[in-house]
């Protein structure tokens, strides 16, 4: 997939210039975090790059200070293609793609041609703030100010990562520089209206279960939820969950999808204990998975 890039000014495209280099120069994630944060320091912290994945996509604006978006800016490949192969598939399957846990909105900017409405929810105040940027002004999208959670209206309290690119994470303690920052929660089947088959896109740090327990309607209605099974995580805890369902099938996606029936399949795939796998589930009888499943095999 091409890519278009626009800079905030003549000193962002130097900065980015010079991140490329640091970027072939760093040897491990870390290394090259340290790098961006300290080029960051020098440079005007407004500095940023946009990236556009066509002219039909809205531009996701990243801060050239930022660690994490950066070293996806910087990769001369796609940025995580098999999430992009299931938009793909599920265009016109669905009007209503949800983004949650939506970071700083890059899979919002790349929905929103694809799909007739886009709700993203996100749980950091500072994040929000960046998510509003990138997708605030964008027709069909609605943004939320929340935590995903198995019930609307609670209040949770949740630590801020400096350092993460996902920026929030259920926890206890607090590392240097990290934050405690308290949130209304909200569930799944309170975005979603009834009887509407939704593709679901879930990312929220620690929560998983929680947060598929709140979608136990829309499951039921035929949602599809994309969600992530963490490289750390050798239990495979929300793929277990949603398997001890009879009712539920787990894919693998990356290449190909994959059916995963027990959780400790995914022992063979998980290779990198840093990354979030992503995996797709549904119900049987469900028509969105069935059209996914034929688009992703058949793009």
């Amino acid at each position: 997939m091409s890519r278009m890039l626009s800079f905030s000014s003549r000193s962002a495209w130097l900065q980015y210039h010079i991140l490329m280099v640091l970027f072939r120069l760093a040897v491990t994630r870390g290394l090259y975090g340290r790098f961006a944060r300290g080029l960051g320091r020098i440079f005007d912290s407004e500095n940023a790059v946009s990236v556009s994945q066509s002219v039909d996509t809205p531009p996701f604006k990243i801060y050239l200070n930022d660690g994490y978006w950066t070293r996806f800016s910087l990769y001369h490949r796609d940025y995580e293609p098999e999430i992009d192969k299931i938009l793909c598939a599920a265009r016109g399957a669905t009007p209503l793609f949800c983004d949650l846990g939506a970071n700083k909105g890059y899979w919002t900017t790349r929905a929103a041609p694809l799909f007739d409405q886009v709700v993203a929810v996100e749980a950091s105040g500072q994040t929000f703030l960046r998510l509003s940027e990138n997708a605030g002004d964008l027709p069909n999208v609605t943004l939320h100010h929340a935590a995903i959670h198995r019930h609307s209206g609670k209040v949770m309290r949740f630590i801020n990562t400096h350092l993460s690119h996902a920026s929030a994470r259920l926890g206890e303690a607090l590392n240097p520089g990290d934050t405690w920052e308290e949130i209304e929660t909200i569930r799944i089947d309170d975005l979603v209206p009834a009887g509407l088959p939704a593709l679901i896109k879930l990312d929220v740090e620690g929560a998983e279960i929680a947060a598929i327990d709140g979608a136990a309607r829309a499951l039921s209605d035929g949602a599809v939820l994309i969600y992530e099974d963490h490289g750390s995580d050798t239990d495979h805890t929300p793929s277990r969950h949603l398997l001890s369902d009879p009712d539920i099938r787990v894919y693998y996606c990356e290449n190909s999808m994959v059916q995963i029936t027990d959780p400790d399949q995914l022992q063979r795939f998980k290779s990198d204990r840093f990354k979030g796998y992503n995996l797709l589930t549904g119900r049987r009888d469900s028509e969105l998975l069935k059209a996914v499943l034929q688009g992703f095999a058949n793009p």
